[in-house]
């Protein structure tokens, strides 16, 4: 006669519990809502001496002003970085570690 297998009550809750388990967190995983980031928009105007400038399009002359001294196209602005003297009517810039400046 063949013996049969003494298996604890742990041991056989422990099983279908894992697999209950497995099965919540896939179905969870499914169902998630995917998470969007939003943008957030800041606009800052500078106003000097009856004059007004805003980061966009100071931003935008900078990228066009280090576009046609350097070469390159005005995609390929990364990391740019501005510094206004409106004392001085000038913009300076750094450009993906290339400076430069003009005037306002």
């Amino acid at each position: 006669m063949p013996r049969t297998k003494k298996t604890t009550a742990a041991a056989t809750e422990a099983t279908p519990a894992k697999t209950t388990t497995e099965k919540k967190t896939a179905a969870a995983t499914e169902t998630a809502p995917k998470k969007t980031r939003t943008r957030k928009t800041v606009s800052v105007t500078l106003q000097y001496g009856g004059m007004d400038w805003s980061t966009d399009v100071l931003t935008d002359r900078a990228i066009v002003a280090w576009a046609a001294e350097q070469g390159k196209t005005k995609t390929a602005a990364k990391d740019i970085k501005l510094y206004v003297k409106p004392e001085e009517n000038m913009v300076y810039y750094v450009i993906n570690g290339d400076a430069g400046k003009f005037s306002l």
